[in-house]
C-alpha cells in the first residue's frame, strides 16, 4: 500500500500565515483500491481543518486525477485579459485633471506625434471625469507617447499612461427598402363617406388595400367628395381600376383613375385605417382629375 501526498499553497487561507493544501490517498497497488483514514465517512472529499496552519484533505478518488483550486471570477479575468487586444495607436490617460480640456491633453500628446482625436469622458460639461482616449498617428508614435508620459506630472497631476482597446465603431441598423404603393384617385365620394368606409368597400376583406384617404376642405372643414385609394402591386391597382369603374358607392356611381403620383413610397402615402389622415383639399387638389 503506497501513501500519496501532494502540499499546495492554500489560497483559502485570509491570514498572512503561510499555509498549505496536504491531499492524502491510500492506494492498494495490487488489490486498485483506495483507502481513507477515516472509514466513517463514506464521501468522496472531506475537509478536516485544525488550529495549524495546514489543511487536512482526505480524498477517496481515482489514482490518476487532480485536485484544483481556483475561482471562478479568477478564471474568467485571466481569460479574458488573454483575449482582449489592445490598440497599437489608441492611448488611455488617467488622472487627468478635472479642468483639463480636449486641446490642453492635445496639446500634451503632440510634443510626441501626430494626434488623430481626443476624447474625454466627461461629468457633466465643466468637468471630465479624469479619463482621456487619444488616438496618436502611428504605433511608434503612440509608444514614444507612453514611455514620455508615463508618470508626468500634468497640471499637478501624475497621469498614468497606457494602452487602450480599439473604439469599437458603431454600425448603422441596415437599410430596410421602403414598399411602393400605386394610387388610384377616386372621385364622386357620398359627403357622409370616411375613410373607413371607402378602405372596406375597395378591400372586400382581401387585404390589398393599403391605404384609403377622403381629403377635406378646410375653413370650414367639410368632405371634398374624392380621395385617394393604395395598393401593394400596379397588378392590384389596375384590377381595381376596371373592378370599380362606375360601380355604385353609398348611392354614387365612383370615377376611378390612375394618380398622378400613381407610384411612392407607402410612407408617403397614406397608413391604414387607424392611422391615416383625412386629407385637406390643399394637399390633393393638385391631383383632382375630372
Amino acid at each position: 500500500m503506497a501513501i500519496l501526498r501532494t502540499t499546495l499553497p492554500c489560497p483559502t487561507q485570509l491570514s498572512s500565515t503561510k499555509h498549505h493544501v496536504i491531499i492524502t490517498n491510500s492506494f492498494d497497488f495490487d488489490k486498485k483500491k483506495h483507502y481513507s483514514p477515516d472509514p466513517f465517512f463514506s464521501s468522496s472529499l472531506r475537509l478536516s481543518v485544525t488550529h495549524t496552519p495546514t489543511l487536512i484533505i482526505t480524498t477517496k478518488q481515482h489514482f490518476n486525477s487532480t485536485l484544483r483550486f481556483a475561482s471562478t471570477s479568477e478564471q474568467q479575468v485571466t481569460t479574458q485579459e488573454q483575449t482582449e487586444e489592445l490598440s497599437t495607436t489608441r492611448l488611455l490617460a488617467q488622472n487627468v485633471p478635472w479642468s483639463s480640456t480636449t486641446e490642453d491633453v492635445r496639446s500634451l500628446f503632440e510634443k510626441y506625434g501626430k494626434v488623430l482625436h481626443v476624447e474625454l469622458s466627461m461629468y457633466n460639461k465643466n468637468r471630465n471625469r479624469g479619463l482621456a482616449f487619444v488616438e496618436m498617428g502611428s504605433p511608434e508614435e503612440a509608444s514614444e507617447a507612453l514611455n514620455s508620459l508615463q508618470s508626468y506630472e500634468f497640471d499637478g497631476r501624475i497621469i498614468n499612461i497606457q494602452y487602450a482597446k480599439p473604439k469599437k465603431e458603431k454600425i448603422p441598423p441596415p437599410v430596410e427598402r421602403k414598399p411602393i404603393t400605386y394610387n388610384l384617385f377616386v372621385a364622386n365620394f357620398p359627403y357622409e363617406a370616411r375613410s373607413k368606409d371607402v378602405k372596406e368597400f375597395f378591400d372586400s376583406g382581401t387585404g390589398k388595400v393599403v391605404s384609403a384617404e377622403v381629403i377635406f376642405h378646410e375653413n370650414p372643414r367639410r368632405p371634398s367628395g374624392y380621395g385617394f385609394v393604395s395598393y401593394k402591386s400596379k397588378k392590384e391597382a389596375d384590377e381595381a381600376l376596371a373592378e370599380f369603374q362606375g360601380k355604385n358607392f353609398m348611392g354614387r356611381p365612383l370615377r376611378v383613375a390612375p394618380s398622378k403620383r400613381f407610384v411612392q413610397l407607402a410612407e408617403e402615402s397614406a397608413g391604414s385605417e387607424d392611422t391615416s389622415s383625412e386629407l385637406s383639399v390643399n394637399e390633393a387638389e393638385a391631383d383632382k382629375t375630372d
